[in-house]
């Protein structure tokens, strides 16, 4: 096979037979290094401050600055050159969008390509590569020097080709961040309708409410409405690969959202057999530990009947239900007003934890069983619209990588 034949990407657009030719990136873009800004760094100001934070939370966490001390233009590319061992912020990329809004910090290079090199390809290419991830030996701190930026070396197209590259990825990232916004439009959506469609402050009813309902909510002690169901101190060594017919709830799962809302016995690992007393459908399992105080009580519910034996296993504390739905119970342990009875009734230190004694103290505000029905069924089907939003992302991010590794060489 000739080198012609080996240096080309799987996918092309049509119109391009070329070959790609091999280059440092000295050959294609300039390089220069951030200045220290820790004495004007400020929450508020006119410039944004471009540190290893900023690029790897794609924006989200921002510092700024009153002078721009290291301007930044548009179509330049920042680079992180430092992290910890193992580190996520290594080797991104940030396309600068816009001049005058932007100041390098320390330890980001910034990347200036070439009139013959699309900025948008360059990002994309240099974005988390390979070469530059070898010099994270796992240990020490790392840091890419000049040297190692600029011995950068892959396959360039001509330049035509690489703007159609890049503004695919571009549309592409487009829509990405654009499905990214709607899903955190939802999930801030369902925490301020938590707060809102459940009573807090000792009010005794919600700010917004279903038509038709009037009544005052009534204060319950949670452990007045619940039976207890019994737990079992199984760790992951009873876990097997062996069709045994019995499944567990274990706390790290709750935690993972593996068991979370449960619709069938298949999202949870099997577990040897034994003489045990089990789950039902509609029983609300929460975890007893946590690494935090907001993960105390994390619930997840039964929401069909298991085809296989289902057990309460480590850390959990579960519960049936007797005048509280279950999906009420659920979402109800979701709201700050609990998470804040959590909080004080919790302890530990490195690991924080909930007796039953404890939880069950919980003066929960209860409206009648129809207006539970009602707010569960809302919320669940917040939830699935959520996790369809969720799954089209990280399709696309999927498709993304996939394409990444197919449209360059």
């Amino acid at each position: 096979m000739s080198e012609n034949n080996i240096n080309v990407p799987k996918i092309r657009f049509p119109g391009f037979t070329d070959a790609w030719e091999r280059r440092k990136l000295e050959e294609v873009a300039s390089y220069r290094n951030g200045r220290a800004h820790e004495k004007d760094i400020s929450d508020s100001g006119d410039f944004v401050v471009v540190n290893s934070k900023f690029v790897s939370t794609n924006g989200q966490i921002k510092k700024f600055a009153n002078k721009q001390i290291e301007p930044l233009e548009k179509d330049e590319i920042a680079f992180v050159l430092s992290d910890v061992p193992n580190g996520k912020a290594i080797a991104r990329t940030f396309l600068v969008p816009e001049s005058n809004k932007y100041s390098l910090n320390q330890r980001i290079a910034g990347i200036t390509p070439f009139d013959n090199t699309d900025p948008y390809f360059l990002s994309e290419l240099m974005n988390r590569h390979h070469y530059f991830l070898r010099f994270d030996d796992g240990v020490g701190q790392t840091n890419l020097s000049k040297k190692d930026v600029e011995d950068f070396e892959e396959f360039y197209p001509a330049v035509e080709e690489q703007q159609k590259i890049g503004s695919f990825f571009k549309q592409l990232d487009h829509l990405i961040t654009l499905h990214q916004r709607k899903l955190n439009h939802l999930q801030d959506e369902k925490k301020s309708l938590l707060q809102k469609m459940f009573p807090k402050n000792g009010a005794d009813v919600p700010e917004i409410r279903f038509p038709g309902f009037t009544h005052a909510w009534e204060q319950r002690k949670l452990g007045k409405v619940v039976d207890v169901v019994k737990s079992y101190s199984l760790s992951r060594d009873v876990e097997t690969d062996e069709d045994s017919g019995f499944r567990y709830v274990h706390y790290g799962d709750i935690h993972k959202k593996v068991a979370d809302l449960i619709e069938s016995a298949e999202q949870l690992p099997m577990i040897k057999a034994g003489d045990y007393d089990l789950l039902q459908k509609g029983d609300v399992i929460v975890a007893d530990a946590s690494e935090d105080y907001i993960g105390i009580a994390e619930p997840s519910v039964l929401l069909d009947t298991p085809s296989d034996k289902v057990v309460a296993g480590l850390h959990t504390i579960a519960m049936r239900p007797k005048e509280t739905t279950p999906l009420f119970l659920y979402y109800l342990l979701h709201t700050d007003d609990f998470k804040k009875f959590g909080g004080r009734v919790g302890t530990g230190m490195k690991v924080f934890g909930i007796t039953t004694k404890n939880l069950f103290k919980y003066p929960a505000v209860l409206p009648i069983k129809e207006e539970q029905e009602k707010i569960g069924k809302f919320f669940y089907e917040l939830d699935h619209l959520i996790t369809l939003h969720q799954r089209k992302l990280e399709h696309l991010q999927k498709q993304k990588k996939s394409l990444l590794q197919q449209m360059f060489v």
